[in-house]
């Protein structure tokens, strides 16, 4: 499945660079200031994906069961300090729908020029 993940990422071409850390963890590098980490379980299909720009999480996604007042709980998203709902289920799967959406989100808010 990590596999899968590091595939897709590296398929985009604004991503510059896809690092593997110990057997969990995924970062790839749009730019010196933004890149997103990806924390993945197999065993247990837990996940947490992190856009991070100018060292501060501005948007996530995860299935941890904190929020459980959130309507697709225990998915859900992280933006700008709200909780979101979340159409993520599966992250393999869904993988490209939420990096079609961080290429939008960088776009709309300048994060590279």
């Amino acid at each position: 499945m990590l596999d899968k993940i590091i595939d897709i990422l590296k398929s985009r071409s604004n991503i510059k660079q896809v690092l593997f850390f110990e057997n969990t963890k995924i970062r790839a590098i749009y730019s010196h200031n933004l890149f997103l980490d990806i924390y993945y379980n197999p065993d247990n299909n837990r996940y947490d994906v992190s856009l991070i720009f100018n060292n501060r999480r501005v948007l996530g996604w995860n299935n941890a069961p904190h929020h459980t007042r959130v309507s697709t709980h225990p998915h859900h998203r992280h933006e700008f300090n709200q909780i979101l709902e979340s159409d993520v289920r599966d992250l393999v799967k869904d993988l490209p729908k939420l990096l079609d959406y961080l290429d939008k989100f960088i776009s709309k808010h300048g994060m590279i020029r």
